[in-house]
């Protein structure tokens, strides 16, 4: 990381390298193998983007399933929500949320102590294909698919068509898809795919600056059509869920999904879907 003015926590655990840092530009940040998790400076830009749109555009989830999401900052914008009953939170590293817990606090706020949430240190591959209860909300708050990674696997058709049957006909997925201009193919190869398990997917971009990126992601529903959430429908439900943000509302909503014609073009020309036996990798 550039400007690097300390390291305070670092540890190799049984899946990934750890590191908690502080740098001169964007704070206390976590970083899982050599790559920016998350900042203290724009976090909540990354954390609101992959939350708000789903929660919204189902409506009134009550059941929010999170996979990933270590820092507990993605628990913390679900649990915004007063119509949340349950927030299951599966991450595999538990040395992860154990540093979140020390180090990450601002990101968290306590919420792994709150009442409604339930964490399961575990695979969540093997937690999607034994769960047997449906969920309104599910977020995929993954690393990227690396080949020697723990989470390529959950980018693949199998892993979606099997959480389109939790979600059932009126539920929502979103999974963060990496950075369209960076690494384009496996933006569009994670958008390709999820049209393969969902009637109704679409993509939305938002520039991270601690990521030195614009980055991805695609939200999909077999009932609502994520293109009918507008701007000014955002602002009406925040306000009626009393839903504070710092980042998200109409207006940005309405700027991450307005997609450049050159990106659209490339995203929607690529025709390869990732499978348990080809999954899609980022570039080495």
């Amino acid at each position: 990381m550039k400007g690097l003015k300390r390291i305070l926590y670092r540890h190799r655990s049984k899946y990934q390298d750890i590191v908690v840092a502080e740098s001169f530009d964007y704070g206390l940040t976590l970083i899982l193998d050599g790559k920016t998790q998350s900042s203290q400076r724009d976090e909540f830009i990354y954390h609101e983007a992959l939350t708000h749109p789903a929660m919204l555009l189902h409506g009134s989830p009550r059941r929010v399933l999170v996979l990933g999401g270590g820092e507990g900052a993605t628990l913390r914008e679900v649990l915004k929500y007063a119509s949340v009953e349950e927030a299951v939170m599966v991450d595999i590293d538990e040395d992860v949320v154990n540093v979140a817990r020390e180090y990450l606090k601002f990101m968290n706020e306590g919420v792994f102590e709150d009442k409604r949430v339930k964490l399961i240190i575990g695979d969540a591959l093997d937690y999607v294909f034994r769960a047997t209860d449906g969920y309104d909300v599910v977020i995929a708050d993954l690393s990227d698919p690396l080949e020697e990674g723990p989470s390529y696997k959950l980018y693949t058709v199998e892993f979606y068509r099997r959480v389109a049957e939790l979600t059932g006909n009126q539920g929502v997925f979103v999974t963060q898809a990496a950075s369209p201009t960076n690494t384009p193919r496996v933006h569009a190869v994670i958008y390709r795919t999820l049209r393969e398990a969902f009637k109704h997917v679409a993509y939305y971009h938002v520039f991270i600056p601690s990521f030195e990126a614009v980055w991805g992601f695609v939200i999909a529903s077999n009932g609502r059509d994520p293109r009918e959430l507008r701007a000014e429908h955002v602002d009406v439900a925040l306000e009626h869920h009393g839903v504070k943000t710092r980042f998200y509302d109409g207006e940005s909503h309405r700027h991450m999904f307005s997609i450049p014609k050159h990106l659209r073009e490339y995203i929607e020309s690529v025709d390869e879907v990732s499978t348990m036996d080809k999954p899609v990798y980022m570039p080495a």
